[in-house]
């Protein structure tokens, strides 16, 4: 039972979060669409959330700073 638990311990760190506070986004993922549940997205397409919309350098130098909060309550 123990090593099954560092096993799963293991495979956590292996499949961890590709970011972490403070780092920057690549382009790919910036370009990347996704569509919007409930509401409208404030830049570009209303029901697409494009994170470049929100990039001054890439947007016309209009620069936004973006805090995601995701919950889900299974």
């Amino acid at each position: 039972m123990k090593n099954f638990i560092l096993l799963i311990l293991s495979l956590n760190l292996l499949f961890s979060a590709y970011y972490s506070p403070g780092m920057t986004m690549i382009d790919n993922h910036q370009n990347q669409s996704h569509p919007v549940c409930f509401g409208e997205a404030d830049e570009g397409d209303p029901d697409f959330l494009r994170f470049a919309d929100y990039n001054g350098a890439r947007n016309g130098g209009d620069y936004h700073v973006i805090f995601v909060d995701m919950a889900a309550s299974w």
